[in-house]
């Protein structure tokens, strides 16, 4: 039986990593339904210094979210 693939969905107040080659961070602002019931997500990306490069209000929640970002795993120790 193929294993189901679930994705973590992002929550506000959450941050994720870019996928290389980039170092940038998403901080999650809302996220919310979009026109066909599709996921949107509103975030605000930093660079690596934590200047604000730019807020993306109402982006589709879809495969190219996932490409581009991962979960932040904090670590501790």
């Amino acid at each position: 039986m193929p294993r189901l693939r679930t994705r973590p969905a992002p929550q506000p107040d959450e941050l994720w990593l870019s996928r290389p080659p980039y170092l940038m961070i998403a901080r999650i602002v809302e996220v919310g339904d979009g026109v066909a019931g599709d996921g949107v997500v509103s975030y605000v990306l930093y660079d690596e210094d934590g200047s604000v490069l730019e807020v993306v209000e109402r982006a589709a929640l879809d495969d190219g979210f996932w490409h581009a970002f991962q979960p932040l795993a904090r670590r501790q120790g």
